[in-house]
């Protein structure tokens, strides 16, 4: 019976799908103005934020008998999530025994718990992730690792063999609705780990070379890798791998072109107006715009051209057409005031668009807060360090006082540009830490340690009275970054005898904290370079550059990021092409010829000379390709950094350059090579970093020698008063 009903059934069905399909191809080319009422609606954009991209490149090693580390993943700052999941990789040793458990947490839940009894085993787990919006735009993991060998408390729960290991590959994978993102800062923080910035074309003017190479420096800066690409068009050869063309749409040639998918090579202007229309993220999909008359012309004739093609095809969809481009490319297409940012949805995509280096000014990390709306137009901003008396507050360099909960060791930070923290012929001269230590039952000591840039700068035991504690610790010269990272590492030695495990106790670091800074007169190496450049910064650039600005704009963030340059603050020119420049003060200038220039580099096509300053050959090398030299120089008398390409493929510079002492670097895509310091070879001590404050460096050069002279005439003298006094007696 049920068989004969299905054979019935069956051909009625078979017809009633075969009608269906032959309806709706009927329909096709009616449904074309449908298709453009919902051309990129319900997109939802995924991210994937692996801790290689965080710049935690090493396993995360949590070692008995307690580890623990929190973890701070990026999300849309306010913006509710979808499937979220966060992947931890890794695996676990169990040599010594005993009793062991692993913790995580998200934003302070519990929400995972294993206790391994193997000697080791895999550590991966696959966590759900509450998808409530996160204002302050991070999910945090926390991490507890415990190990206890014995349940007595006297004995030693020391094991080495007892460790937790958390991949680098360990990933969080969540999905968001563009259309949610309502304001800039949103808008930034939802920006993926290489955004892609498009240009109007790929040889640009001054200005939107300018506005480019400062948006990449501030991505730079906040840990990103941007990728340059151009506007599309007729030419250019696209991926189209994945790229979902609507069936009605196929009616159009210019979609029906894209919808074989593959790498393709736009025809004409509409086939590059049917990519902007569709913005797949292989191909087109600008998360920062740098608008220019030039894209705005080449925008307006892909669509046009799109247009005419809509009306041969689907007369009917016209209207439908014009009322999609007035929604989705008209905040593209408008033009910005000078100093405007705005915010852009199209395609399913949500771009910040720009147009001059004004605008740039309220992207940076100091002004973004403010950026609560979908558009902002910058008149003026003071970006000046905050240098005016002899001190700045830790707090204003993102330290903030808070208390610690030290149990046995525990962390406090700050990390901040070298230009937040000088200027006005002043440079960070001494940490002053005002603390507050609380006492232990048993009295044990406590220490407060000081690192500068992982540099160890000082120490010094804590009264722990509860009462306030000053400490102070010097600045070396040579510590000093473009980015610098202050931490205080507050430790406790452990209660001794047979007793209880015992608590944390709170450590305060005081609102009264602060940097104190100090005249000083800059070197004429790296290091000296990045003291001037927070004062006075010109970036120089061939016109060739402006030619090719996605290939160059990167690396001239990057040695500007290097170099300590702030993009809000520097100044930009453009040398014409066999024009020998003279800088008028401190500059960076790539692959451009200098008037009166001074330095020891010496290059020849592929070959590369190094000379100190005693006239010893360093390097004499031929045959160098696909990297770069990086040279402290003077052009007349102005100290400043020279870029020079070596070979015939320019080096693709990291967005993690950084330069430290010395005066030449040979760099490329993986970051300094080598460096040398030819105007100090040997230095054993600098002497500008000798203990004591910077004024008196000169009267204990100057008064140890003399103090040495003078102890030695006085001695002769009293043995000459001493022989006269003899002869007297006799």
């Amino acid at each position: 019976m049920p068989t004969r009903r299905l054979a019935r059934f069956c051909p009625n069905a078979l017809a009633a799908l075969l009608f269906i399909a032959t309806a709706a191809q009927a329909q096709q080319p009616a449904d074309v103005a449908g298709s453009f009422a919902q051309l990129g609606s319900g997109r939802l954009a995924t991210r994937t934020v692996a801790l290689t991209e965080l710049g935690l490149r090493e396993p995360i090693v949590l070692r008995a008998p307690d580890g623990r580390q929190e973890l701070y993943l990026p999300v849309p700052a306010g913006v509710a999530l979808s499937d979220a999941s966060l992947q931890i990789d890794g695996g676990y040793l169990r040599g010594n025994g005993g009793r062991t458990t692993m913790l995580v947490s998200l934003d302070g839940a519990p929400v995972f718990s294993r206790s391994p009894t193997q000697d080791q085993g895999d550590g991966s787990a696959t966590l759900g992730v509450d998808g409530a919006p996160r204002a302050n735009g991070f999910v945090r993991v926390g991490l507890d690792w415990s190990s206890v060998i014995s349940d007595s408390a006297c004995s030693d729960q020391t094991a080495i063999g007892n460790v937790w290991r958390i991949a680098p590959t360990t990933r969080f994978t969540y999905r968001f609705d563009p259309d949610s993102i309502a304001d800039l800062r949103s808008a930034w923080s939802a920006l993926p780990h290489k955004p892609v910035v498009t240009l109007g074309a790929r040889a640009v003017d001054a200005g939107a070379f300018d506005a480019g190479w400062r948006l990449e420096a501030l991505l730079q800066r906040d840990g990103r890798t941007p990728v340059t690409r151009a506007w599309p068009v007729a030419g250019d050869t696209v991926d189209l791998t994945g790229v979902d063309v609507p069936a009605p749409l196929r009616a159009i040639p210019a979609f029906a072109a894209l919808a074989a998918g593959g790498t393709h090579t736009l025809a004409n202007p509409a086939e590059a107006g049917s990519l902007v229309a569709l913005t797949p993220r292989t191909a087109f999909a600008p998360d920062l715009i740098i608008a220019d008359d030039t894209l705005r012309a080449t925008l307006k004739t892909e669509l046009d051209a799109l247009r005419e093609q809509v009306a041969s095809a689907a007369p009917n969809a016209g209207d439908a057409f014009d009322a999609w481009r007035a929604r989705a490319i008209e905040p593209v297409a408008k033009p910005l005031a000078a100093g405007e940012v705005r915010l852009a949805h199209f395609g399913g995509q949500t771009a910040i668009m720009l147009g001059d280096t004004g605008a740039v000014a309220a992207l940076a990390r100091a002004w973004r807060p403010i950026d609560v709306t979908s558009r902002l137009v910058v008149h003026q901003i003071d970006d000046a360090p905050n240098t005016r008396g002899d001190g700045i507050a830790l707090a204003l360099l993102g330290g903030q006082p808070r208390t610690l909960d030290v149990q046995d060791r525990a962390v406090w930070d700050a990390s901040f540009d070298l230009g937040a923290a000088s200027g006005n012929g002043k440079l960070p001269e001494a940490i002053v830490l005002d603390v507050s230590a609380a006492p232990t039952a048993n009295h044990t000591s406590q220490t407060a340690s000081i690192y500068f840039n992982d540099i160890l700068i000082g120490s010094q035991l804590l009264t722990a009275d509860g009462k306030p504690q000053r400490i102070e610790a010097r600045v070396p010269h040579y510590a000093l970054a473009p980015r610098n990272l202050l931490r205080v590492v507050f430790q406790r030695q452990p209660e001794g005898g047979c007793q209880p495990r015992g608590q944390g106790h709170p450590v305060a670091v005081l609102p009264s904290s602060h940097l104190t800074l100090a005249d000083a007169t800059p070197g004429d190496d790296f290091t000296g370079m990045v003291a001037r450049f927070t004062t006075d910064a010109s970036v120089i650039v061939p016109d060739a550059y402006l030619r090719d600005a996605p290939q160059v704009l990167a690396r001239i963030a990057s040695l500007a990021n290097a170099s300590g340059i702030a993009p809000q603050r520097a100044s930009f020119s453009v040398a014409r092409e066999g024009e020998a420049v003279s800088p008028k003060g401190a500059f960076l200038a790539a692959d451009v010829t200098l008037a009166d220039e001074k330095r020891v580099a010496r290059l020849s096509q592929d070959r590369l000379s190094l000379v100190d300053a005693s006239g010893r050959m360093l390097a004499d090398i031929s045959g160098l390709n696909r990297v770069g030299v990086i040279e402290a120089v003077k052009a007349g008398s102005v100290p400043g950094i020279v870029y020079r390409t070596v070979g015939d493929t320019p080096a693709i510079l990291p967005a993690t350059l950084t330069l430290s002492r010395g005066d030449i670097a040979i760099v490329d895509g993986s970051g300094t090579l080598r460096q040398f310091d030819t105007r100090h070879p040997g230095e054993l001590i600098d002497a500008d970093d000798l203990q004591g404050p910077w004024y008196l460096h000169g009267w204990l050069r100057w008064g140890i020698g003399a103090g040495v002279v003078g102890l030695l005439v006085a001695l002769l003298l009293i043995a000459q008063l001493a022989r006269r006094r003899s002869r007297n007696a006799s």
